[in-house]
């Protein structure tokens, strides 16, 4: 919430540079549809970047992904004034947007630090027995025992994985992340990004 604060103060300030730099670089690239939405925003008005309207209308169809009305009444008001060719070049940058911000995309990345991190704890994903570690968080400074630290994540991985499914349409998608094939899971993903619609 501090990083979406500083960035409406920011904008709100005119600052449209740093402004559109958190967007883009900060809040866009986690799945924030709001953050996607004025990427494209700022690249059709030419605030703090060069104005471009097939970039953002290629950021406007990202942010559109969930079917927010908002989003998707400016989408389609900025699609219906390309050309052929220029919705032809919105396409290709849609797809490489897509491949990289897409909720399916974000979603996997999120889902294999975690795996990363559960792997840590005993060199596979594997649960061990092991309770007397402690973790540290850095940033908060929180002091957590390494069950509940390592249970946290089990539960996020449950949850990410299930939603995965549910957006994916991944009807026979394993959801325990003890059981979950990461390579099948990256074939899955990277079919469904591919596929347009």
């Amino acid at each position: 919430m501090v990083t979406q604060d500083k960035v409406e103060a920011l904008y709100n300030a005119g600052d449209f540079e740093r402004a559109f730099f958190i967007y883009r670089n900060e809040l866009a690239p986690i799945g924030d549809k709001y953050a996607q939405y004025m990427v494209g925003y700022m690249y059709l008005s030419g605030m703090g970047v060069e104005e471009d309207p097939i970039r953002a209308s290629a950021w406007y169809r990202l942010a559109a992904e969930r079917g927010t009305p908002e989003f998707t009444a400016v989408r389609d008001q900025l699609l219906k004034s390309l050309s052929g060719a220029d919705k032809s070049r919105s396409d290709v940058e849609y797809m490489q947007l897509r491949a990289d911000y897409c909720d399916l995309a974000v979603l996997l990345s999120a889902v294999k630090r975690d795996l990363k991190k559960v792997e840590a704890k005993t060199g596979s994903r594997i649960p061990g027995e092991n309770n007397s570690l402690t973790i540290v968080e850095t940033r908060s400074g929180r002091v957590r025992s390494g069950a509940d630290y390592y249970g946290v994540i089990q539960t996020q991985l449950e949850d990410r994985l299930k939603l995965m499914q549910e957006i994916g349409g991944f009807e026979d998608m394993e959801t325990d992340p003890e059981h979950v094939n990461l390579r099948e899971l990256e074939r899955m993903v990277k079919e469904h990004i591919a596929s347009f619609d």
